[in-house]
């Protein structure tokens, strides 16, 4: 811990990357500006993925019912019968592939999926890491002593992965994050399937982290899973914190071979039994409330459009406009731009939050990270 600008402190990560370079955290301005709340000041908040609307009805009343049902027990450390039965449902209505209750398993929270998948890997395995990136993946390569390569993309390329740094690579895991965060990209379909078929020669694990994929603000640019693949090992990862609103609740599954599932819950049952059981019955009523997903992604869709107008009206910058995802990732053109000092000063001194683009990797601390989780004209007021 560091303290800046005499103020609060704010928490410091050492990002791994090629210049191992200390970056303000996403969790130090998120906390510093909850204190600032608890001052007193209203502050808008561009920082966390966290959605401003309430969870279904639906699953707010299985939770309270299945608590006054005494459904509070141990249960099966992948996941109660019923859970996984209303998973396979989902996935199959929603990606149109069958999947067996031995491939999916119940966590507490994606986090704790990847954590999984990552433990799960052999030792000192090389894991490619597509930038920029989610600070959790490389935090968690560190922790398991597994070796890095970074891919960087960039936005004068359009985000796009550059195949042949692929190909080139000994890497014998590779994650992926799209739609990405913090960019918003899709990769294209014929960029999607060379990778799989690459990654598929090369007998490499797709750890592919799919949590906004809901969140399709382009027909036209279609997006397939690892779960639409097939001879590929992957383990596909997802949480209902976005989609449902369930931040809390710590809901989540990953699916993948059998094998690779029954080692994550023996993880699970090591680490923590299972996820609550009243929880999973929250996931079983989430599992059925298409609509609700579907009206949250067509208002963060104006959100963005209202953002990207403001935006490119107001401030100096370059932006690709997000295929998926709650975020936008702008690039300011002003010259000495510094994502650090500029969401330090905008937090103390006009109290609006947002995340240092060097948070995703010290490569893009001339962007920084705003998320679309407020209202329309909470949007505009921020951005002014």
């Amino acid at each position: 811990m560091v303290q800046i600008s005499g103020t609060l402190p704010i928490l410091v990560d050492l990002q791994a990357d090629a210049t191992n370079r200390p970056s303000v955290s996403l969790v130090g301005i998120f906390l510093k500006a909850r204190e600032l709340e608890r001052k007193g000041k209203d502050v808008i908040h561009f920082d966390a993925g966290e959605p401003d609307y309430s969870p279904p009805r639906s699953v707010v009343h299985a939770t309270i019912k299945a608590l006054v049902e005494g459904k509070g027990h141990y249960t099966e450390s992948g996941g109660i019968p019923e859970v996984k039965r209303a998973i396979a449902r989902h996935v199959e209505k929603k990606n149109h592939v069958s999947v067996s209750e031995d491939k999916i398993l119940v966590t507490a929270g994606g986090r704790l999926a990847l954590y999984y998948s990552f433990a799960t890997l052999p030792k000192r395995s090389k894991i490619g890491i597509v930038s920029p990136d989610w600070p959790a993946y490389r935090e968690l390569a560190q922790l398991f002593d597994h070796g890095i390569e970074f891919f960087r993309t960039d936005l004068d390329n359009n985000w796009n992965l550059d195949l042949d740094q692929l190909r080139a690579s000994d890497c014998n895991a590779l994650i992926l994050n799209y739609p990405n965060n913090p960019t918003g990209k899709v990769l294209d379909l014929s960029a999607f399937e060379e990778l799989v078929r690459i990654a598929s020669q090369r007998k490499m694990t797709i750890i592919s982290d799919e949590v906004y994929s809901s969140f399709r603000f382009n027909e036209q640019k279609p997006f397939k899973s690892v779960l639409e693949t097939t001879d590929l090992q992957y383990v596909f990862v997802t949480s209902l914190s976005k989609d449902y609103a369930m931040t809390g609740f710590r809901a989540a599954y990953a699916i993948s071979d059998p094998k690779t599932i029954s080692r994550m819950s023996k993880l699970n049952a090591l680490i923590m039994t299972s996820a609550p059981e009243f929880v999973q019955y929250a996931i079983i009523a989430a599992m059925e409330s298409d609509e609700f997903v579907k009206r949250n992604v067509a208002i963060v869709k104006k959100r963005r459009d209202a953002a990207v107008r403001a935006l490119e009206s107001r401030l100096n910058v370059e932006l690709y406009s997000p295929d998926c995802s709650l975020y936008l990732f702008p690039r300011v053109a002003t010259k000495g731009f510094d994502s650090e000092k500029f969401a330090l000063d905008l937090l103390e001194k006009k109290f609006v939050s947002i995340a240092p683009g060097s948070t995703f990797g010290s490569s893009y601390n001339k962007h920084f990270r705003m998320t679309l989780l407020q209202d329309e004209k909470r949007i505009e007021e921020g951005i002014e």
